[in-house]
This record gives C-alpha cells, structure tokens and sequence, in this order.
C-alpha cells in the first residue's frame, strides 16, 4: 500500500504571515488544500497523512471537511522540525509499504508525478523528483567561496520523495539514535549507503517559502493557466 505523508508542520515564521503559510490562499484556495487534492487524487496513492501544527489542527481538520478531502487525508500533530513532522506521519501509516513524501507548499505537484516517483522508488527502494541545475555553485565559508563542483554532477532536489517504508523508518530511527538532523529524507537514505533514484520533474513544482513565491505561485495559476 502506498501512503503520501506531508510535512505541514512549520508555524510560517520566516514568512511573516501570522499564521502557517499552508494555510495561506492561493487563487482563493489554500495551498495545502491545493497540494492534497492532487496528492488525493493520485490513483496509487491508498491515503494522505499530514502533519501540522497544534495549534492548527483543528482549524486544518475543519478544512479537510470544507474541501471535501477529510474521506481520504488525515492529520496527526506535527514536530518542531520538518524531518521530526516527517517521523510522525510515518509513524500514523504502519500499514505503508511505500511512501510518498510531499512539501505542503508545493502545490504544483501532479498526480501522474507522484506515481512516477513511487514507482521508480518500487524498483531501487528510494527515487526523489528533481532537475539539473542551471547556475554555477560555489562552495562558501565565512563570505568566500573556495570551491565550484562540476555543474554536470549537480541536481535540484524537490519533492515527492518515494521510498520504501521499512528503508525510511529506519533512516529515522537512526537519525533520532545518532540525533542527525538533515535537510531532506533522501539525505537519511544516502547516509545508510543506499543510492536514490532521480526522477526528472517540472521547474513549475516551487516550493512556496517566501512572499514573493507566493506572487510568483498566483502569476503561474492566473497567466500561465497551471493548474494547481
């Protein structure tokens, strides 16, 4: 069975909202809402488990009714950090033989992608969607950059995330054993010696993070006519 589990744990600090910036709208829609109908309406997907903050819960659960998604997406209380709000949703999915694991704030995802990245995760048991990157990258320290790795080595990483369960819990039980913090699960994989998949995806799936993500979000739905 596979199960998407979205981080959605995060109270918007950074974004200045006043409130979680999943909660905020895009084209008059939250976007978590936005992102869960796509993840919901994913044919290989059994269920959605979201984690999200306390204070939040109730408020998020009475949208799952409003929007019609409460039959197929549950939530759980999220963690302080993305990967302990990560650890929790997996832990509400025991059933879960894959999972697909999906940012509340990328609400570009599409269903037919989702299914990509499990299925490249059913063959070489990890697979992350991202893309080549087109800028320069330079290695910095304390202001300076020293270091420029080879452009043709270097990938964009997003989300979905598609591993299977068994490798991910115990990437976290690790994590949590050896107190690891990292900035995605794939990175807990690796760790444990075990490659992951690319799996090619869209430069439209941005990760809504600041203000001006958000204006970039609306020009994409309203000029463009992506569908989110």
């Amino acid at each position: 069975m596979n199960i998407a589990l979205v981080p959605a744990g995060g109270i918007g600090t950074r974004f200045g909202a006043g409130k979680p910036k999943q909660l905020l709208e895009l084209a008059g829609v939250p976007i978590i809402v936005r992102t869960l109908r796509h993840l919901a309406g994913c044919p290989d997907v059994a269920r959605v488990v979201v984690a999200v903050p306390e204070i939040a819960r109730a408020d998020f659960d009475r949208l799952l009714v409003e929007f019609e998604l409460a039959d197929r997406c549950t939530s759980v209380t999220g963690g302080a950090e993305r990967q302990d709000s990560v650890r929790l949703a997996l832990a509400a999915a025991p059933e879960a033989e894959y999972v697909a694991v999906h940012d509340a704030v990328r609400p570009f995802i599409s269903p037919e992608l989702v299914s990509e990245t499990l299925k490249a995760a059913r063959a070489d048991r990890a697979a992350v969607v991202g893309f080549p990157a087109t800028d320069t990258i330079k290695v910095v320290r304390d202001g300076l950059a020293f270091e420029t790795p080879p452009r043709a080595t270097l990938y964009a990483v997003q989300t979905p995330q598609a591993f299977e369960a068994a490798l991910l819990r115990e990437a976290h039980a690790r994590a949590v054993a050896e107190d690891f913090r990292a900035t995605d699960d794939a990175m807990l994989v690796e760790r444990m010696g075990i490659p992951v998949r690319i799996v090619p995806g869209p430069l439209r799936n941005i990760k809504i993070t600041h203000p001006d993500d958000l204006a970039l979000a609306e020009f994409l739905f309203r000029e463009l006519r992506i569908e989110s």
